[in-house]
C-alpha cells in the first residue's frame, strides 16, 4: 500500500466537514466540525461499512428477484438513472432492470480487482455460471479486497457525491460510492428502509428556501442528525444545536412582529 501524508477520508464521515469546509472558503464562516482521516484515503469505519454493504447485497438481491412474483412497482422505482416511459412494463420487469444494473456492476468492478489486483484475466461471467452464484462470486471478490478497492483503486480518491447535470446525475466511480448506490437501490426497491419521520422544518436561514431536511447520513451528533439545506446552490448545514438556535431567533422574531402588527 502506498504511504502518503495523512489526509481528509474521502468517505460520507467528511461530508459534513467538506460543505463547512466549502463554506469557509467562499464565505469566511468558520466552523468546529471535526476531520476524520483516511488510512491512508479512507477511514477504517468507511472500510467497514463498505464490507458491510457487499455482505448484504446477495441477500437484498434475492429479495428483489422475488418482487416479480409479489407485485410489479413499476419502470421508473427500479431505474437507478432513467426517465419514466408511457410504454407498458412487462411482469417483473422493473426487478429484472434493477438486479441486471447491480449484478452487472459488481462484475465489472470484480473484474477490475483480479486485474490490476490479482493480476489475472478472468470473461466478466463464467459460461454456464447461474445468476446467483454470479453474483455471490463478485461479492466474494470484492469482500475479501475492500481494503484494496478503497486504499488503491484508482478511482479511490474520486468524490463519493455525484455530479448533477442539467437533467441528469452522474455518479461517482469511487468503488465505495457505487456499492453504496447499489445498495441504497436494492435497499429502497425492497421496502428495507425505513421511512423518515416527516417533520415541518423552518426556513433556511442562509437561502430562506423551504428545503431542509434531516440529513442521516451523515454523522450524528449525539442521536441527533445534521439538518441540511436540498438547495442545490446553498447546501447549508445546521448541527443540531445551531438549528435549534435558528428556531428560537424565529420565533422571537414573530412573536415581536406581533406585538408590533397588535398595537
Amino acid at each position: 500500500m502506498p504511504t502518503s501524508a495523512p489526509a481528509p477520508c474521502h468517505g460520507p464521515c467528511n461530508t459534513a466537514w467538506r460543505r463547512a469546509e466549502h463554506r469557509r472558503t467562499a464565505t469566511g464562516t468558520d466552523h468546529d466540525i471535526p476531520v476524520t482521516w483516511g488510512t491512508p484515503i479512507h477511514c477504517a469505519d468507511c472500510v467497514d461499512r463498505t464490507g458491510d454493504y457487499l455482505a448484504d447485497l446477495p441477500h437484498l438481491l434475492d429479495l428483489v428477484a422475488l418482487e416479480a412474483l409479489d407485485g410489479q412497482r413499476g419502470v421508473p422505482s427500479a431505474s437507478t438513472h432513467g426517465a419514466p416511459t408511457d410504454t407498458t412494463p412487462w411482469p417483473g420487469q422493473a426487478a429484472r432492470l434493477l438486479i441486471d444494473h447491480i449484478a452487472g456492476g459488481l462484475a465489472e468492478t470484480a473484474a477490475t480487482v483480479r486485474a490490476l489486483h490479482h493480476h489475472r484475466d478472468q470473461p466478466l461471467r463464467r459460461p454456464g455460471i447461474r445468476e446467483a452464484e454470479w453474483i455471490r462470486e463478485s461479492v466474494n471478490t470484492l469482500f475479501h479486497a475492500v481494503d484494496w478497492l478503497l486504499q488503491e483503486h484508482p478511482l479511490a480518491t474520486e468524490s463519493h457525491e455525484p455530479l448533477r447535470r442539467a437533467h441528469s446525475v452522474v455518479h461517482s466511480g469511487n468503488p465505495a460510492a457505487q456499492v453504496a448506490h447499489w445498495h441504497t437501490a436494492a435497499t429502497r426497491f425492497t421496502r428495507r428502509d425505513r421511512a423518515p419521520e416527516t417533520k415541518r422544518l423552518a426556513p433556511c436561514a442562509r437561502c430562506g428556501g423551504p428545503w431542509l431536511t434531516e440529513c442521516r447520513d451523515l454523522h450524528l451528533i449525539g442521536d441527533e442528525p445534521y439538518i441540511e439545506c436540498q438547495n442545490p446552490e446553498c447546501q447549508t448545514l445546521y448541527r443540531p444545536d445551531e438549528y435549534r438556535r435558528h428556531v428560537k431567533d424565529l420565533v422571537a422574531t414573530t412573536r415581536l412582529k406581533h406585538r408590533e402588527d397588535s398595537r
